[in-house]
């Protein structure tokens, strides 16, 4: 509420109280005297002469209400002596009382001018800062607040219940169970998987933003262990129309690879880079650090562009990622390690901190974003949580994306479908299943991976896997759960096996060979089990396993080549038992060399030298 001018910085008490008119002098100095004077000059005389006596201000402090209290204390600490509305509210759930009549945290400031002020007013003439004079009396005897702490707890809720619209939508029949995915281990098994991929050719990208294509994203899902953070039938909005694209981890793995220098764009496809193979011989935890280092610093994508409902982005001048993220990490930072806390909560801790950031570099505002028309879907509009909607939304994407994929941050999540309702009361939302994908984040946790790479711990050491023995492993390879098993560990039995009836699931030396070739490994499948199954393996199931480590490790990749075929047999003999060509050529049959595609310059340098000729088609 805009109660006063806020274009000028604190004044003394004498110029912040001579710019008030008489009529809203005069209830302040009725607080102060019996029978005010009726002049402007005299009023302000009495005003001022008591919030300039150190004795008198004591006394009116004293007998302020504790809220007014903590509004004079959170000022007067404050270095320029400002009162910030937003962050007030934020820390304390509301405003102190400004007007005796209505005392209410959204009265307008004509409301406030009708009605009786509170002696708060005294102290803030302006209703924004304190008149440089009063604060110095105040640093002398008013006590800094308590510094603001984000709430959190050692356990998320195991469920959630729905908003409910304004429109008198039924609230739902159960709360959405809550799903929990410790990322720390999931994403040092997945970097080594999406490397793997890479470097098989399984991943391209888009000409020009170098995002993954479709096809690509489903063979990122592929080998992601426990899968990517929802499923295709999580996007499942009305039956038998396409499902909506919730591709999280998927999307954001090409992404960072690129980011951190791991893989590099060579026409449509992505390749390893020289770093990128150094990385697969080295321990995960120590290149995830080096990737997250990386992605902050990264300006391949805008996180925001990933909200695709809000339109616009391309004309709107957007303020840079490196701020926006800047702000985040330093929030995140005094979020103590290992405890939830809801994202709700960490958009008041951002508020109540005053850490705030801009998403557009101009002065339009938001009048470029919109839903859906932007004559009449424009967020310049007006609404009452176009924070959340934007902003909120940015940080939703951000930590959603990026912090959980790298596995610094543990997720408590539902479907985005219906998930937050901020948004409902906009123009053109009526159709819209969510605002984001990343609506559903509800708690994150910041994780002993997630501490150490944001520099609040000192070493990481990776945490052993969570034991149960929800499973049963049979010698005929059936894998059978006890009770319903949770959404991730489903995912992984899925990846290795085929379901043959509810809760049975049997594994299968197919599906298991194509997660190989994908860049997986059997070892993430025995792992699993390990920490999954009651009792020991069965000889057979052992067998079975180990008979198919040994033969997928059979055969490698020596990467593309090219075939030279030779008139005769002497020719062939000659090329392959030359001192420059031993190693770069191999014979394959009687007149036909195979030379890896890394020797080609060589091989044809050394096949001039000898009088011979290679034309090579299309070069």
């Amino acid at each position: 509420m805009a109660r006063g001018s806020q274009d000028s910085g604190p004044l003394p008490a004498q110029l912040e109280f001579d710019e008030l008119t008489v009529d809203s002098l005069r209830p302040l100095a009725a607080m102060l005297v019996s029978d005010p004077p009726k002049r402007k000059g005299e009023l302000v005389a009495v005003v001022v002469g008591a919030m300039t006596d150190p004795a008198r201000v004591r006394q009116l402090y004293d007998q302020l209400e504790p809220l007014a209290q903590f509004a004079v204390r959170e000022a007067t600490h404050d270095p320029n002596g400002i009162y910030s509305e937003i962050a007030f509210e934020a820390k304390y759930g509301q405003e102190p009382s400004w007007s005796v009549s209505s005392g209410k945290s959204n009265s307008s400031w004509s409301e406030s001018r009708r009605s009786r002020p509170t002696p708060l007013v005294l102290f803030f003439p302006k209703y924004n800062c304190l008149p440089t004079d009063v604060r110095k009396i105040l640093l002398t005897f008013v006590p800094p607040p308590d510094p603001f702490r984000i709430k959190t707890s050692t356990e998320s809720p195991a469920t959630h219940s729905l908003p409910r619209s304004s429109w008198g939508q039924k609230e739902p029949e159960e709360p959405e169970p809550v799903r929990i995915r410790e990322t720390a281990r999931e994403a040092e098994a997945d970097l080594a998987a999406i490397l793997r991929l890479i470097d098989a050719g399984k991943v391209r990208v888009t000409d020009k933003k170098q995002t993954p294509t479709d096809a690509s994203r489903k063979a990122v899902a592929g080998v992601l262990t426990g899968g990517d953070f929802y499923t295709p039938e999580d996007g499942i909005v009305y039956e038998n129309e396409p499902p909506e694209d919730l591709a999280i981890k998927a999307f954001a793995w090409p992404m960072l690879a690129q980011a951190a220098g791991l893989a590099e764009k060579r026409g449509d496809i992505l390749k390893l880079t020289p770093t990128g193979r150094e990385a697969l011989s080295k321990a995960p935890a120590a290149t995830l650090k080096k990737i997250w280092s990386a992605w902050v610093k990264s300006t391949l994508l805008d996180e925001f562009s990933r909200v695709e409902a809000i339109k616009g982005q391309g004309k709107a001048r957007l303020s840079a990622v490196a701020n926006r993220r800047k702000v985040i990490l330093e929030a995140i930072k005094d979020c103590p390690p290992g405890e939830w806390f809801k994202i709700d909560d960490f958009w008041r801790f951002l508020h109540a901190t005053e850490r705030e950031f801009a998403m557009t570099a101009g002065d339009g505002g938001y009048w470029d974003l919109y839903l859906c028309e932007k004559g009449y879907g424009s967020f310049s509009n007006g609404h009452g949580d176009t924070w959340q909607q934007i902003q909120g939304r940015y940080i939703l994407a951000f930590l959603f994306e990026y912090a959980a994929t790298t596995g610094l941050i543990d997720v408590a999540y539902i479907s985005p479908l219906g998930a937050r309702g901020d948004y409902w009361g906009r123009w053109g939302a009526d159709d819209l299943s969510f605002l984001s994908r990343y609506d559903g984040l509800l708690s994150v946790r910041i994780n002993a991976l997630g501490a150490w790479c944001l520099g609040l711990a000192e070493e990481y050491r990776p945490t052993a896997p969570q034991v149960t023995d929800d499973l049963r492993v049979l010698a005929n390879l059936d894998v059978v759960a006890t009770h319903p098993p949770p959404v991730a560990d489903r995912l992984t039995l899925e990846r290795f096996a085929d379901e043959t009836s509810p809760m049975v699931w049997k594994l299968s030396g197919e599906k298991i060979r194509g997660v190989v070739e994908q860049g997986g490994r059997v070892e993430e499948l025995t792992e699993f089990l390990a920490t999954r199954i009651a009792g020991d393996i069965p000889p057979a199931v052992e067998t079975f396993l180990s008979d198919l480590r040994r033969k997928v490790e059979l055969l490698k990749d020596g990467g593309p080549a090219r075939l030279i075929e030779c008139a005769d047999a002497h020719v062939a003999a000659e090329l392959v038992n030359d001192r420059q060509l031993k190693g770069k050529c191999l014979l394959a049959g009687d007149r036909t060399l195979v030379v890896p595609e890394s020797d080609l310059a060589a091989v044809r340098k050394a096949i001039r030298r000898l009088g011979y000729v290679w034309p090579i088609p299309g070069e």
